[in-house]
């Protein structure tokens, strides 16, 4: 039997996996998302030029093909925008929920509650 070497040190030049990390998103059904930039999420979301894109299970239809997104704002935040869907999305911050006018950035903070249709997610900002 021959005798296994592995390799235990850190790859060099690798950034962490959190480097540039700019929100946790927890989802209804338990899963998490990791946002690093600016981000457009739907059924089957139109790619953007720079941007990443995550489709959403949704088995009800009340999602739009692209929801919304999240883009990281200068001063270190993040903000979302309503990509006109269809069913809109709503920021709730404590016992207060807003709707969102389509296409105008609203600053997020940690703890705030995304409902878009069936859907929801606690957002997790990272400064």
């Amino acid at each position: 039997m021959s005798a296994m070497i592995f390799d235990t040190e850190p790859l060099a030049g690798v950034p962490d996996i959190r480097s540039g990390l700019q929100a946790l998103l927890a989802w209804d059904d338990g899963t998490r998302t990791a946002v690093y930039g600016r981000t457009v999420f739907g059924r089957d979301p139109v790619r953007v030029a720079g941007a990443d894109a995550v489709v959403l299970r949704d088995e009800t239809l009340t999602l739009s093909r692209t929801h919304f997104e999240l883009v990281p704002v200068a001063t270190g935040g993040l903000a979302v925008i309503d990509r006109a869907s269809t069913n809109g999305v709503v920021v709730t911050r404590g016992a207060d929920g807003v709707p969102l006018v389509p296409g105008a950035q609203t600053a997020l903070r940690s703890g705030d509650r995304l409902d878009l249709g069936d859907r929801w997610l606690v957002v997790e900002v990272v400064r």
